[in-house]
């Protein structure tokens, strides 16, 4: 399996010289197993991934399976610009949640109608299908690809892909459990593993989805995890869907996970920021006397999961 990120920022696009290291277009990630190509999320990332895989294809028909975690604008974006969606012949298969009171495929639409973009989805020569899902295990050929709720102001996911006895995941945007309606009774299955526990008050409840995620995560050779925001903004920011460091650290090390990729930039963290998040993100790991390898999300990072 083979990682790259081609958008790593959060909220809005952010180019320009403080951000030219990590890179300004917003979420989307690349993942190939074989000739299999598998996409996570539309944002701005998505256009020069699009410009890349036409130039791989030289005409060629090109298949992508592409997963939303949801549809805020800064997740479905660049999917107007997506090239290779334009071109007969190629096959775009999305999958995503639909939302109460609108199916997945209006939600994309929606976006490109005439009082916000200029050309229809319609106009699309590819064939775009869209394949509604929910917490559930796909299957593309050896390709496991499982999906999670997580934290969010949206039906969100998280993303697990399994392959040939290693695992990615992509945690999404999220924010921690603790900011969440209290329930009596909880019931979920993950993993093949059966959680039916009577919970009392809000801590226990958080502290028994937190465990859900963490079984999701388990012993990935790659946890890709939201932390927008740090630890001492986040009070400014909570209820805004988004995590910090040390959230990710104590998910990632009750998964058992071996490397952790911070990800969701904020448009205002510079590369300097970013640089001083991961630095303080190791200390972290190191004072807390754990083994995890951690570094930062780029724009053309590209990682051999074998």
């Amino acid at each position: 399996m083979k990682v790259r990120f081609w958008g790593v920022r959060g909220s809005i696009p952010s180019p320009g010289a403080e951000t030219i290291r990590y890179g300004g277009d917003t979420t989307c990630i690349e993942l190939r197993v074989g000739n299999e190509i598998i996409v996570f999320d539309a944002g701005s990332g998505i256009r020069p991934l699009g410009l890349k895989l036409m130039g791989e294809a030289q005409g060629a028909p090109i298949k992508v399976h592409l997963f939303i975690t949801h549809t805020h604008w800064d997740h479905i974006q660049g999917f107007p610009f997506f090239v290779p969606a334009f071109i007969p012949n190629n096959h775009i298969i999305v999958y995503g949640a639909d939302h109460e009171t609108m199916p997945l495929s209006e939600l994309f639409s929606g976006q490109m109608e005439r009082e916000y973009f200029p050309i229809p989805i319609v106009a699309m020569g590819a064939k775009v299908e869209f394949t509604s899902i929910s917490e559930e295990t796909l299957k593309i050929g050896d390709i496991e690809i499982s999906s999670m709720f997580v934290n969010h102001p949206s039906m969100a996911f998280a993303y697990r892909i399994d392959y040939n006895g290693h695992s990615v995941v992509f945690g999404g945007d999220h924010e921690p459990y603790n900011n969440m309606l209290s329930y009596s009774k909880l019931a979920y299955q993950v993993n093949g593993k059966q959680l039916d526990i009577e919970v009392n008050g809000q801590e226990e409840f958080s502290q028994l989805l937190d465990k859900k995620l963490a079984l999701f995560c388990q012993d990935a050779d790659l946890l890709i995890f939201d932390t927008a925001y740090t630890l001492d903004l986040y009070p400014q920011r909570e209820g805004w869907g988004h995590s910090y460091p040390e959230y990710a650290v104590h998910i990632a090390n009750m998964a058992g996970v071996k490397r952790l990729a911070l990800t969701h930039h904020d448009p205002t963290d510079t590369d300097e920021k970013v640089d001083a998040k991961v630095k303080h993100t190791r200390q972290f790991i190191k004072s807390s006397k754990l083994s995890i390898e951690c570094f930062a999300a780029q724009f053309g990072l590209e990682l051999d999961i074998e």
